[in-house]
């Protein structure tokens, strides 16, 4: 990924997705590793969900070289692991000052030996690693360059089992959540409910299955309590509206849904639209290398 100026979108020279199983990865990250000579240029890798605890937590009321350790203190409790094994960072959320509430920041907690397993794998494949990153601040890159960022903007990110709501103003991130289904749950609903096996076509003349409802307002709920928390707690303008980023499976009810209960306008991203990217990135693409693609955009020295 390249920048070509403050008003250019970043250019993408190559995108790329290859499945692989796990026993996998080490011989492929290897292959790919020669190939594209990853120890020449520095290289972010995105950490799974299931690897590290972000948690939204009040600021404590200290001199900067002792916030990680009143942090660490803070969250020990929070922590599905001992602290003693963590390895912490933080990012923090500006211009809190005048809500007259204590300010609030985020803290990210991992297992020391997981992050060192994870380094150790790239590292010994030649990658130079110069970060490891987190879900929800890449797809904050992403959200960066969207027109609708400036104002605030929520973005939605659904993976086959799971997803991610962030909300965002200019570069910062506010809140994120996590949501319980993916769009796999979802098109199993809709094939289910049509009695078919293969992928399942709406025809608009027939009703939208009650299951498939049932599951999207799960999402819907926990979109409009985001919403709502961010604009009462960070004194922020409501966002106006919901981007929803392609998923490999579609599913035709689920954008004029949230829209409809939401009452903001709801649209898909075309990270075609934002990149100057020399190949066609289609929706699949796009949902497969989404985080990779935000992980390239990486700007500041953060890492877990």
């Amino acid at each position: 990924m390249h920048r070509q100026g403050h008003d250019a979108a970043p250019r993408l020279e190559h995108c790329e997705f290859i499945p692989a199983d796990a026993a996998e990865h080490a011989q492929l990250l290897q292959q790919l590793s020669n190939k594209y000579r990853l120890n020449k240029s520095p290289c972010i890798s995105v950490a799974e969900s299931d690897n590290f605890s972000l948690l939204l937590v009040e600021a404590p009321e200290v001199k900067p070289d002792e916030l990680r350790a009143a942090l660490r203190w803070k969250v020990k409790d929070l922590l599905p692991f001992h602290v003693d094994d963590a390895v912490i960072d933080v990012f923090d959320i500006p211009g809190q000052q005048q809500r007259g509430r204590p300010p609030q920041m985020y803290v990210v907690a991992a297992r020391l030996s997981t992050v060192q397993e994870h380094i150790n794998l790239l590292e010994a494949r030649g990658v130079q690693l110069a970060a490891i990153d987190i879900p929800e601040l890449v797809l904050r890159n992403i959200a960066m360059l969207l027109p609708e960022a400036p104002n605030g903007v929520a973005l939605l990110h659904l993976t086959a089992d799971s997803g991610t709501l962030i909300i965002c103003r200019a570069d910062i991130l506010y809140l994120t959540r996590s949501i319980k289904l993916g769009y796999h749950q979802l098109a199993r609903i809709l094939t289910q409910d049509s009695g078919q096996d293969d992928e399942f076509v709406l025809d608009e003349a027939e009703p939208t299955p009650e299951a498939l409802l049932q599951a999207i307002d799960g999402i819907v709920l926990e979109i409009q309590r985001s919403l709502d928390y961010c604009e009462s707690h960070f004194s922020l303008p409501p966002v106006a509206s919901l981007v929803l980023a392609p998923m490999v499976e579609e599913i035709p009810p689920l954008m004029p849904y949230l829209s409809s209960n939401l009452g903001i306008p709801v649209r898909m991203l075309d990270l075609n639209a934002v990149l100057d990217c020399p190949q066609h990135l289609d929706d699949a693409m796009q949902s497969r290398c989404l985080l990779a693609i935000g992980a390239a955009l990486r700007q500041e020295e953060r890492a877990l």
